[in-house]
């Protein structure tokens, strides 16, 4: 070996460690645990490292057997689908604050809209409790003040209304992030077609139909995506909201996937049940997300 090739191989060798530090993190707190989890789905798991059964698909059977994980994934798949309302919202405010064009009106609602994502989320759950309570809930107190009546909806303790109520504090959460990619999606838009459009006599109907909205394809299909994504992992508004419980109080209405393999994986223990939970979540987010890549050509989109 000559002494550039040399030179050349010891300075490639100063970024391994870099790499390796890396390597090793993904290898013990991502990789093992996860072929792990695999392994305990295929076991009868009381205490981990003793008295392990083989027991195959016995715990995939029990789960599908279950009215209680039956019923979790079903609120787990309509959590999901309602915090999808964020998307529209996103967009209407998106359009809403593009109109002002690039001034300071413009970044004060911007930031305003988006300052619910930079607040601590437990501090938000917080106060959505007294937000969405019952009796003296500031949403039923503006409520009776409109309809000039009184309203004693239970948000969160009403089982017809639990899941409306949980979806409201997502809603108000979130719609900032959405609206912030639709903005820059927005801006993105080349203004010569707008005004060329104006020219030929269009109305700003046909110009949302016809040139923004077909030109944000790609906007609203990452939002679609990852939107499904974080609806499917629920858990910690959820978790707060129910009273600090993986029941999903009221009467299992709030119950998702992922709480129910947090109460068997530290409430009341069985780690065979929760493993074989996580790979069936890890199942449907997986099918998930492949069909909404599918429907939407979003990899067709990123090969082209």
């Amino acid at each position: 070996m000559n002494a550039s090739k040399f030179v050349k191989l010891k300075k490639e060798l100063r970024w391994y460690p870099f790499v390796i530090v890396s390597v090793i993190a993904l290898i013990l707190f991502v990789y093992i645990p996860m072929f792990r989890t695999v392994q305990y789905s295929l076991y009868d798991v009381s205490i981990v490292g003793y008295g392990e059964k083989f027991c195959g698909l016995k715990n995939y059977r029990t789960l599908f057997g279950q009215s209680q994980f039956l019923k979790s994934i079903l609120n787990t798949v309509i959590l999901t689908l309602l915090s999808l309302i964020t998307i529209p919202i996103g967009f209407l405010l998106a359009v809403a604050i593009n109109s002002f064009g690039r001034t300071k009106i413009q970044s004060f609602f911007r930031i305003g809209y988006y300052l619910p994502n930079i607040i601590t989320g437990v501090s938000v759950i917080l106060m959505f409790q007294a937000v969405l309570q019952g009796h003296g809930g500031l949403l039923n107190t503006f409520l009776s003040a409109i309809l000039h009546r009184e309203i004693t909806i239970g948000w969160i303790s009403d089982v017809k209304y639990a899941k409306l109520g949980a979806t409201i504090l997502w809603i108000w959460q979130s719609s900032g992030y959405a609206m912030l990619i639709n903005l820059a999606s927005l801006q993105a838009i080349p203004t010569e077609l707008y005004e060329a459009a104006s020219v030929d006599g269009a109305n700003s109907f046909h110009k949302i139909t016809r040139i923004t909205m077909p030109l944000m394809k790609d906007c609203f299909t990452f939002l679609f995506v990852t939107g499904v994504i974080n609806g499917l992992s629920r858990f910690t508004d959820l978790y707060i909201l129910g009273g600090n419980s993986s029941a999903g109080i009221p009467s299992g209405s709030l119950q998702t996937i992922l709480m129910y393999i947090y109460q068997y994986s530290f409430e009341t223990p069985n780690f065979g049940l929760s493993s074989a939970g996580s790979m069936i979540l890890f199942a449907l987010v997986f099918v998930f997300t492949l069909a909404n890549v599918k429907l939407t050509g979003f990899m067709d989109v990123e090969n082209n």
